[in-house]
């Protein structure tokens, strides 16, 4: 009965594969299948077509969620797509952003709905939701960091300033996952522009694992005079540090070009080839190049113009 079951689920997504009519996405939505559910709903939403139908869909699925919908395919598709579709729906984004899916796994248990939970905290925000501050701060202290991370970018697209207040909190009190902080960086410069740099060099003063976002974050900003804290956090950093990560940081920038051009030019041996590797990340641009091999061609040693040289390919 089950692989009857199953090689008619995959007789059915074959045929949405082709140029299914509405019928037939709309006769796919009322199926029992996530995974069925899941390939019509992007197919609505492709559409236009069919909100009332994913909705519906929606609570279906959550009626028995692990048996129809594990992995929570069907319900992250159907969020995404009335999202596409511009569609509220409190049945899907006030719900969805509570739900709790613990599957069974090796060693425990899996919540396989962060996902749907993240997607549902950047519908409210998207929808300027009265509550979406109050349901990300919830999302951002979310267990699972793919929740956190979603949290962490839809605070940035509520675009409100005041909002700036909780991505500074969560950058003070940190967060086990880097990606989790570096959101967090990209949505306070988002909403605050230069008025965050002066708190971003406070935080690369703690000079920690920490720290190598924020420089990173900022560099990647381009903001106007996020070159200066960079840099004076890069030269007291260690030597490691300073080569690994505060000299791309610095390239990210693009103010700091002749900063990097002079280190290529005149710096021991181990920062020009770290400074010309930083620059390098833009190697697709003949101008910088030609100004990188210039530097090298100053150094004394043949070796070490060759190597700068290779980085640039």
């Amino acid at each position: 009965m089950a692989r009857s079951a199953a090689r008619g689920v995959e007789a059915r997504l074959a045929a949405l594969r082709g140029d299914p009519s509405l019928d037939e996405v709309k006769d796919a939505l009322r199926s029992s299948s996530g995974v069925l559910i899941a390939a019509a709903a992007r197919i609505a939403a492709e559409r236009g077509a069919l909100a009332d139908e994913l909705v519906r869909a929606f609570g279906h699925l959550l009626e028995r969620p692990i048996q129809r919908d594990p992995g929570c395919r069907g319900t992250i598709a159907i969020a995404r797509a009335l999202h596409a579709l511009e569609r509220w729906d409190d049945d899907v984004f006030v719900v969805g952003v509570r739900h709790v899916q613990a599957e069974p796994g090796w060693g425990g248990s899996t919540d396989t709905a962060a996902e749907l939970r993240g997607v549902c905290g950047l519908a409210h925000a998207h929808f300027l939701r009265p509550d979406a501050l109050d349901v990300l701060a919830e999302l951002l202290a979310d267990r699972e960091r793919t929740t956190r991370i979603a949290a962490a970018r839809g605070l940035g697209d509520v675009g409100r300033g005041d909002v700036a207040a909780l991505c500074r909190y969560k950058l003070l009190i940190g967060d086990d996952e880097s990606e989790v902080v570096a959101t967090c960086c990209e949505s306070l410069f988002h909403l605050q522009r230069e008025g965050a740099i002066e708190f971003a060099a406070r935080l690369l003063e703690r000079d920690d694992d920490r720290s190598e976002i924020v420089a990173l974050s900022l560099g990647g900003s381009r903001l106007p005079g996020a070159a200066a804290p960079i840099q004076a956090w890069s030269e007291r950093s260690l030597p490691d540090r300073r080569r690994k990560v505060g000299y791309l940081a610095l390239a990210l920038t693009r103010e700091a070009n002749e900063h990097l051009l002079e280190l290529v030019r005149d710096g021991e041996p181990a920062d020009a080839i770290a400074a010309a590797r930083a620059l390098a990340t833009f190697k697709d641009d003949p101008a910088l190049c030609e100004q990188v091999k210039e530097a090298a061609r100053g150094r004394r040693e043949r070796r070490e113009r060759l190597e700068i040289e290779a980085l640039l390919g």
